[in-house]
This record gives structure tokens, sequence and C-alpha cells, in this order.
């Protein structure tokens, strides 16, 4: 999958509502696994536990080094993956009251330090027990990182990693984490749509016929776009990709609501993460049993297998070329 754009605006702090319902973002689910999840969820634990292995000589010298990965590994994964879910669930107890993201993140790695604790001091008196025989002075059988720095100390540090990592994460990778809105968008000269709506949008007064109305999800973008502009629609988790010839944006918004808006004559939905406008087909490249297509923009979009008959017949009935031909 290529994308070629070059002025992206990504709108993800500046096209959303203040006062949208925690519940309806909470509810959403991500549409698809890509290289920010895996990276979150495994990238962050396996450097973690990288590092820590490369800085304990002590176990490293009675271990070796695959057994000394392999510990800071199920040290690093485990308390990881803890935190993520106890500091989701402080955001959902705590939605009635909306607290600042911060506040969440804290609670859910002090929460998780705790609840980790026991699992921690099994876990090293396991490694000690059965891995390392040849501790005859009994040093890091005792070992684990509560008695080596303290509790609290730990758990500032933790708090401290936990904190930047979903920062760095929220503020420039594009995956927001654990907070109920985005902020407004620091890129100077990006103006709000005056009629922007306060409310997520549902499910129920959207999915009947949208032709004749104008799309909500245009509501939402810091530019004022006539939907004629929009050449493709992209799921990005909780967001919506919205493409122009020049430029694309971003907004929080279901992606299935987003298509049901569009005028059905207008494009087709080629992909579980793809809407396309038909006349922005620039060709239909295809290999083996693949197929792409080409926009306008330069954008290349997946068609997935169900879907290569429909673009076949796009490509016959609206004189798309096709490479190689058919």
């Amino acid at each position: 999958m290529v994308e070629k754009q070059k002025d992206i605006e990504l709108s993800e702090d500046g096209a959303l509502a203040k006062d949208t319902p925690p519940a309806d973002i909470l509810s959403t689910p991500f549409t698809e696994w890509n290289w920010r999840l895996i990276l979150f969820y495994l990238g962050v634990p396996g450097i973690i536990a990288v590092y820590a292995a490369l800085n304990n000589w002590a176990v490293l010298q009675v271990a070796g080094y695959a057994g000394t990965l392999l510990f800071y590994a199920g040290h690093a994964f485990i308390p990881w993956w803890t935190t993520c879910l106890l500091t989701y669930l402080c955001m959902r107890l705590l939605a009635r009251w909306r607290p600042r993201q911060l506040l969440i993140l804290t609670l859910g790695t002090v929460l998780a330090c705790v609840v980790i604790l026991p699992y921690s001091i099994w876990l090293t008196e396991s490694f000690a027990a059965g891995w390392l025989p040849g501790d005859a002075t009994g040093e890091l059988s005792s070992l684990h990182i509560y008695e080596e720095i303290g509790f609290w100390s730990f758990t500032l540090r933790a708090s401290v990693i936990w904190i930047a990592v979903n920062l760095v994460f929220d503020r420039f990778l594009g995956l927001p984490r654990y907070r109920y809105d985005v902020p407004a968008t620091q890129a100077a000269g990006l103006a709000r749509t005056s009629a922007a709506d306060s409310t997520f949008p549902g499910a129920a007064d959207i999915h009947g016929s949208a032709a004749a109305h104008e799309p909500r999800f245009l509501q939402r973008l810091p530019a004022q776009l006539a939907v004629d502009d929009v050449i493709a629609l992209k799921a990005e988790q909780h967001y919506v990709k919205v493409y122009t010839h020049e430029k694309s944006f971003m907004t929080l918004y279901r992606f299935s609501d987003a298509v049901a808006e569009m005028d059905p004559e207008a494009g087709r939905q080629v992909h579980r993460s793809y809407w396309v406008r038909t006349s922005a087909i620039r060709r239909l490249k295809r290999a083996a049993k693949k197929f792409e297509l080409e926009l306008v923009n330069d954008l290349t979009v997946p068609v997935s297998g169900p879907n290569n008959g429909l673009v076949r017949r796009l490509a016959q009935t609206h004189d798309i070329p096709v490479h190689p031909p058919l």
C-alpha cells in the first residue's frame, strides 16, 4: 500500500468537538492493526526488555544473554499489557467526570504497579530457582526491582516511562491514547468550520439515504470542502482520513458512517478500509490475482479479493485503463 501525499494536513486536533460523548469514543473499535499499534503493544516492551537485559551484567553472567532476555521480557510485556488494560479501565470508569489524560495515565500506571507486584516477585523467584542452580550466594534468588530501588521509586520511574511513551504516540505518531477528546491543533492558519457538530455521529440517524445531504464528517474538517472534493476515504482506527486532489485531512468519525453519507453512485468501497470516487481512478493495476487502484492524486489503494469483480466492471463501464491489460 503506497500513499503519495505532499501537503498532508492531519486535523485530528482541530477537527473534533470538545463535547464529544466519551461513551461513543470508547466504544469505537479498531478497524485494523497497523504499525502504530504493533509498535505500541509489542515494540515498546520489546525495547524495554532488550535495554534491561543489556544493562544487568550480574544476571547476564549467570543466565546468559538468551536467559536474561527472556527473564526481562517477562518483566516487560506482561506489566506493559497490564498497564494498558488497567489504564483503559480507569478511563472507562471515570468517563462520567472526563479527567485529563495525564491523570488517567498516572492512575493506570500506579494501579498496575500494585497489581503486578505479586507477579514480579513470583517471576523472579521462579527464575532463580529454576534457571540459576549455580547461584550459590543466593544473591539473585531474592533480586527484584522493588527491593533494589523501592516500590515508590520504581512506580515513579515506571510512570514517567509510561506517560512519556503515550504522549509521544499521541502527539507525534497519530495514535491517541487514553483521552476523551483531541486538543486543538497547534498548526497556525487552520481555521475551524463554524458549523462543526458537537456530537459524535450516531448510527441510527445517518444510515438512511444521505445522497441529498452534505456529509456530516465534512463539517469536522479544518477546511471547508465540498463533497465533490472528496476523492477517497480511509479508515484509520477511530478516524477517517479524507483525501482530496492535493491534501488529506483526518477527523474522528466512524468509517462506515462516512461511507454511508457519500453518494453511492459517486464511488465504491473497494476495501474494508477504503472508499474511492470512481471519477478519481486513474488506472487499475493488477499483479497475479491482486488489484490496486491508482488515483489522480497518486494514492495507491488496495482492492480486497471480494471486490476484484467490482473494480473490473468499473474499469469496463467507465473506460478506466488497466495495466497490464486484462
